[in-house]
């Protein structure tokens, strides 16, 4: 296993750090989408009429109204989001990032970072962010926050929200489909975190990060190989697992992301 004092004076001599974060982190929150666990418990009609036993097979699935629809997209997002306090793996990443200069790429989708307090301009959601709504056309029409619609399902069926500019339902921003536009904004912003800190010291925090989500594993590992500087940190990885010529300057330790992060702020 992978040396904690190692990563810890990297850490502490770091310029800035990336965490790029997935479903590892997102389980350690509350919220597993692949899990059988409660669903048909918590979701018993949904389940017996749609034939869906996790939350992820239920987001893919198209509702018959788009009222059903929104009414259990609300209690999806009230349960993980609206009523989300960090637990604490969130609050150890949030010790080890007090005073650094960070961004956080996740593929995490439940508005965990923002939450928890992060910078919400220093935040990526890769695969958007269902606090937020899209309009359902396919035409870009840009996002809007849908947690008052959220709130006003909870306690009625609600009106299913409706595009300004074409009247078209709104839907999660989320990649449902093919209607699913990235928030550009915040990948410039990403993007322009890379650039400004090629020739600094930067340590690639992984956490929880796998196959659902390639996007932040493979291009990181290669912005590392490319930049001598940088170092890279995994959970869920072992030492083994690295790229021969990153051996020196990464850390694999094969554990949760909770078990590292506490690890790394003991």
């Amino acid at each position: 296993m992978a040396d904690f004092t190692k990563v810890k004076e990297w850490i502490k001599d770091a310029d800035a750090v990336i965490v790029t974060a997935g479903n590892g982190m997102a389980k350690e929150e509350g919220l597993d989408i692949l899990s059988e666990e409660n669903f048909d418990d918590q979701f018993g009609k949904i389940a017996d009429k749609y034939d869906v036993h996790t939350i992820g097979d239920a987001l893919d699935k198209k509702f018959e109204s788009w009222s059903e629809q929104w009414g259990f997209w609300s209690e999806l997002v009230n349960e993980y989001s609206l009523q989300y306090e960090p637990g604490e793996t969130m609050q150890a990443l949030k010790k080890l990032l007090q005073d650094k200069e960070y961004f956080i790429a996740t593929s995490t989708f439940a508005h965990f970072f923002e939450n928890a307090g992060f910078n919400e301009n220093h935040i990526f959601n890769v695969f958007g962010d269902w606090t937020r709504m899209q309009c359902s056309s396919g035409i870009n029409h840009g996002q809007k926050d849908d947690r008052e619609v959220v709130k006003k399902f909870l306690v009625s069926e609600g009106e299913v929200p409706k595009c300004e500019d074409c009247n078209s339902p709104m839907e999660l921003h989320m990649p449902l489909n093919a209607n699913f536009f990235p928030d550009t904004d915040a990948n410039t912003r990403f993007r322009w975190f890379l650039t400004g800190n090629e020739d600094k010291k930067v340590v690639v925090l992984e956490l929880g990060v796998d196959e659902t989500s390639p996007q932040l594993l493979d291009p990181m590992v290669k912005l590392v190989e490319q930049f001598p500087n940088w170092k890279y940190v995994a959970a869920d990885l072992a030492d083994e697992d690295m790229p021969d010529d990153l051996k020196k300057r990464s850390a694999g330790f094969a554990t949760s992301s909770r078990d590292m992060l506490m690890n790394l702020t003991k």
